[in-house]
Parts: C-alpha cells; sequence; structure tokens
C-alpha cells in the first residue's frame, strides 16, 4: 500500500507540475501577443542602453506595468515580466509587474543571469516551461516564456517570463504525504481540486482580452468554427458582427493611449451592453470587436447593428465634455451560408465594416449574399 501511495503522489506532483507549466506558457504567450499588436514602443524601449537617464517612452512604461500588474492579479501569477537579451549570459528587466514600492521590484535596465530555456527562445523563438526551480531568495517557483517577435523581421526582440510559485501547492502536497496511509480517494480529490483551480486559471488566461474584459481572439475563432459546425447540421441563421473604432489612431495620438485605452474599455463595456445574453462579444484587434449572433438571420443582425450605433451616439452625446475625443462605431454586418467557413464569414463582415467606414462611418453596412 505504501509503494502504491507513493507512485500515486509522484504522480499527482508530476501532474500538477506539468500543468503549473503549462499555464505560465499560456499567460506568457498572450502577453507576447498583446506586445507584439504595437511592437515599436518595445522595440524602442528594448534599445534604450542608459535608462538612468529616462530617455525612454515612460508613458508606454507606465501603461505595460499597470497591464502586466493586471495580468497578474487576474491569473495568479506570482511574476510576470518582459525582459531583453544583453548576452547569452545576461538578461535585462524592462517591464515588471511589481508594485514599485515593493522590495520585490526590479528597476527597469535591471541584469540578472541567462538561464537555458530563456537563451533558447531568444535564439529559436519557441515556448517552454521550467521544472521546479528553487532560487534561494525568491522561493520555489515553474516558470513558463514566450518569444516577443517583431512580424516585420522574424526576430526575437524580447521574452516575457511568468512564475508561478510552487510553494502553496507544496504545502498542499506535505498534506498529502501525511495522509498516504489513509484511503487514496482523499488524495485523488485534493489532486483533482488543484488541478480544476490551475485549469479554471489556464482558461481565462487563454481567453479573456486583459484590457477589455470581453473574449479574445482566440475563442472568437473557436466559438465562431463551433457554432458554423451546428448550423450546418440544424440550419438556423447565423450573423457576425465587426465592429470598428473610427479615427481610433487619430485619438491615440492627440490624447495619448491612456486614453486610447480607457476608450476601449468603454467601448467594450457599451456593447456589452446593447447586446444579448446569447450573442458572444470578443475584442479581436487593437480596436476592432466582434459579436457572433446565434440564431440571428441578416435583416435582425443589422437592427441591432443599428441600434447600438444609436445608443453609442446617444449615451456619449449625453455625457460628453468638451475635451472629450469624439468617438463614432463603424459596422459591418455578414450572415453565414452554405459551405461558407469561418474565415470566409469573417472576411465578409470585416470587407462590410471597411464599407460602412468608406459610406462616412458613425453607421452600418450589410453585406447582401448574391
Amino acid at each position: 500500500m505504501s509503494l502504491s501511495g507513493y507512485f500515486l503522489y509522484d504522480s499527482i506532483r508530476n501532474l500538477i507540475v506539468n500543468e503549473l507549466g503549462n499555464n505560465a506558457v499560456n499567460v506568457a504567450f498572450t502577453a507576447a501577443k498583446f506586445i507584439e499588436q504595437d511592437i515599436e514602443p518595445f522595440i524602442a524601449l528594448a534599445k534604450v542602453e542608459d535608462y538612468d537617464r529616462q530617455e525612454y517612452d515612460t508613458d508606454y512604461y507606465k501603461r505595460m506595468q499597470t497591464l502586466f500588474r493586471e495580468l497578474k492579479k487576474n491569473t495568479g501569477a506570482t511574476f510576470v515580466f518582459a525582459e531583453k537579451k544583453l548576452s547569452d549570459l545576461k538578461i535585462a528587466y524592462l517591464i515588471d509587474g511589481e508594485d514599485p514600492s515593493s522590495e520585490l521590484f526590479s528597476p527597469i535596465g535591471t541584469a540578472d543571469n541567462m538561464g537555458e530555456l530563456e537563451l533558447r527562445v531568444f535564439k529559436e523563438g519557441i515556448t517552454g516551461a521550467t521544472d521546479i526551480e528553487n532560487w534561494e531568495f525568491w522561493g520555489k517557483f515553474v516558470t513558463g516564456y514566450a518569444p516577443i517577435v517583431d512580424r516585420s523581421t522574424g526576430e526575437v526582440v524580447g521574452v516575457v517570463g511568468v512564475d508561478f510559485s510552487f510553494d502553496y501547492i507544496e504545502n498542499l502536497l506535505s498534506k498529502i504525504r501525511r495522509l498516504i496511509i489513509f484511503p487514496f480517494l482523499l488524495i485523488l480529490l485534493l489532486g483533482t481540486y488543484i488541478l480544476s483551480r490551475l485549469a479554471i486559471d489556464r482558461s481565462t488566461a487563454l481567453n479573456i482580452d486583459y484590457l477589455t474584459g470581453l473574449h479574445n481572439k482566440r475563442y472568437h475563432d473557436v466559438r465562431l468554427s463551433s457554432l458554423i459546425r451546428k448550423q450546418r447540421f440544424y440550419g438556423r441563421p447565423l450573423s457576425l458582427m465587426i465592429i470598428d473604432v473610427d479615427s481610433f489612431k487619430e485619438i491615440n495620438d492627440e490624447f495619448g493611449h491612456d486614453v486610447g485605452d480607457e476608450t476601449l474599455k468603454m467601448v467594450a463595456r457599451k456593447i456589452k451592453l446593447y447586446t444579448r445574453s446569447t450573442d458572444i462579444c470578443s475584442r479581436v484587434g487593437g480596436d476592432e470587436f466582434a459579436i457572433i449572433l446565434p440564431e440571428t438571420d441578416l435583416e435582425r443582425a443589422r437592427l441591432i447593428g443599428e441600434r447600438i450605433v444609436d445608443r453609442f451616439r446617444s449615451d456619449l452625446s449625453a455625457t460628453k465634455k468638451d475635451c472629450d475625443p469624439e468617438i463614432t462605431l463603424s459596422i459591418g454586418v455578414a450572415q453565414w451560408r452554405e459551405g461558407m467557413s469561418a474565415r470566409e464569414l469573417n472576411q465578409l463582415a470585416d470587407v462590410a465594416m471597411y464599407r460602412a467606414k468608406s459610406k462616412g462611418r458613425n453607421g452600418v453596412y450589410v453585406h447582401q449574399q448574391h
């Protein structure tokens, strides 16, 4: 019984370590992709040689610091950070998800040793996770890494790292060791509980856009493909709406990225407020949103789109101040037809959205199937 209990304990431990590693990699991958959407400020930040002189974009740095702190809070990670390569032996921290007043905070430019896996991520552009590493000062961690890639050149310009502490799980495992002589069901229940909590964290990291709280593009693509498969069987209507914030670049340029971020959060809240509980709302690009409308034909989708534009205009007019940016929405609508893929439906709705912009913005354009 003791031998069986040992193997059971060892299996649970290995499962937990693997799940922690997968969770860390997925959070790191999500953060890296977010940075890649607006890569130029990060590249400029990485090229700075003397951070003490603060000759870098401090607004971008503060905004990313805030984002990483939110990411750490929402996923339960212990540390979330972005780094650049100094040499094959050294890295420098650029973004750190700690409060600057914390003794754990690493100021921008702080150098540290490079691990073997980190070096592979920089050189090969892979993702990966460590086993349990015991740091004398920091404690026990499982760390996941994901590359930050400049898509125009394919160069790895930085790496996002995510640490999950193993200490709290170690406490649970110590209890399991003490209970190993008792019925194995208790051990299995404890292991299942830990894995279920990790699975929830992982699902959240994979499917939620951390800026707006809506679903992200990955979730949108998966759900749209799933619904299309069902539509082929049931034959019910399905429509898609693509929403773009008009002149968003000008809002960023004139009012700053903080106002731009608040604009996206506000638009996301309004979209969620104006849609039905059955509709699936996602942020699929920088200032682009998508709404999947199950069991909704083209005419009904058009009416919903026009209601969103009208209510958005009305709500903003009632609260707008003279110093606030002018915000309007352009919406494209398309309906799924037999034989159409998810990619094709996305393209039709996207084209319709651009037609709405070309017709003066602040309106809805419906793609008519021929």
